[in-house]
């Protein structure tokens, strides 16, 4: 098969794009980045230099494609703190539609995510559920499959310095989306042994391998389903004082403990640390989603899907050797 691949060589596309490759598939890996080119070459794929912005080129890049393999960028927070995600979404996703309709491609495999069958409750993971409706507008004819992952293990890194007791979280990340370089450092100081939130605790939640949504995502682009659906991804579920013992042990802190703040606390913080109300609502919104088997979870739980391969003890050893190295 002829398969387009976006997301450059990252988390899930350069895995996905080395399975497909290994699988005899003829692959196009699209990056904006120049200097990709040797090492998306290295694997086996080819290469498409280009911009996600440039209808022109997608439908060029996608044409004679048998599948294509498409998700969004993450937001850029940093350069503009007041973006508005879902309108962003329906932008890009717009593009992507009208590219595959100019190209005639037949077969697409979305990446989405949990929390994607709504957009209410959920905060900031409600523009998923925009990019889904937007790609919902292709013809009948055009097989889609919304990959709708859980939360990825490495978002756990964000905890990293609170971990290592430096009494902040240098760099706050939403759940399931980066949303880099706001602090907690008044909310968290002295707060060590902890990992704190506005969920936690006994809260249940499945989280996932990047390698297991890859292989889920090559297991679709080479199926012979016609139609459209949702697939959910997981690799494991756990209570999140579970996920702090486990990482705790790995890096020698057995006694790490997942406290849970309430979303005032939550909000003040992000607030307190400049960030624009419209986002610090959309993330204390979004956690609140995943306490107690949630908003966010309510689809999934109806959908579970077969757990992966890779499990939370594997990831803490990665875990570990980047604490280490710090």
């Amino acid at each position: 098969m002829k398969i387009v691949i976006t997301g450059s060589l990252g988390h899930i596309s350069k895995p996905l794009a080395k399975e497909l490759v290994q699988n005899g598939h003829a692959v196009t890996v699209i990056s904006s980045n120049p200097d990709k080119q040797k090492d998306i070459e290295a694997i086996g794929a080819m290469a498409a230099i280009g911009s996600i912005e440039d209808v022109s080129f997608l439908a060029k890049t996608f044409t004679g494609a048998d599948a294509v393999y498409t998700m969004l960028p993450p937001f850029n927070f940093q350069e503009n703190a007041n973006l508005d995600a879902r309108e962003e979404a329906r932008r890009l996703t717009s593009n992507y539609v009208e590219a595959i309709q100019q190209s005639g491609v037949k077969k697409v495999v979305h990446l989405s995510s949990i929390g994607a069958h709504t957009d209410k409750g959920n905060g900031l993971l409600a523009f998923h559920f925009v990019a889904e409706q937007v790609l919902k507008q292709l013809p009948a004819d055009v097989t889609i499959t919304f990959m709708r992952p859980v939360g990825f293990y490495y978002n756990l890194y964000q905890f990293m310095d609170i971990v290592k007791g430096e009494g902040f979280l240098k760099g706050f990340v939403g759940l399931f989306l980066t949303v880099r370089h706001y602090g907690l450092t008044g909310l968290l100081q002295g707060k060590k042994g902890l990992i704190v939130s506005n969920y936690g605790a006994e809260d249940k939640m499945p989280w996932v391998s990047p390698m297991d949504i890859a292989a889920a995502i090559s297991e679709e682009l080479t199926s012979a389903f016609k139609g459209r659906k949702a697939r959910y991804v997981a690799s494991e579920e756990l209570t999140c004082n579970q996920i702090a013992n486990i990482l705790g042990t790995a890096v020698g802190k057995p006694y790490l403990k997942w406290v849970t703040i309430s979303d005032k606390q939550m909000l003040d913080a992000l607030l307190k640390y400049k960030m624009p109300l419209s986002l610090a609502n959309d993330i204390t919104e979004m956690n609140a989603s995943q306490r107690n088997g949630g908003i966010l979870f309510e689809d999934y739980y109806k959908n579970i899907p077969t757990m992966g391969k890779v499990k939370m003890k594997d990831f803490a050893q990665e875990f570990a050797a980047v604490y280490n190295s710090k």
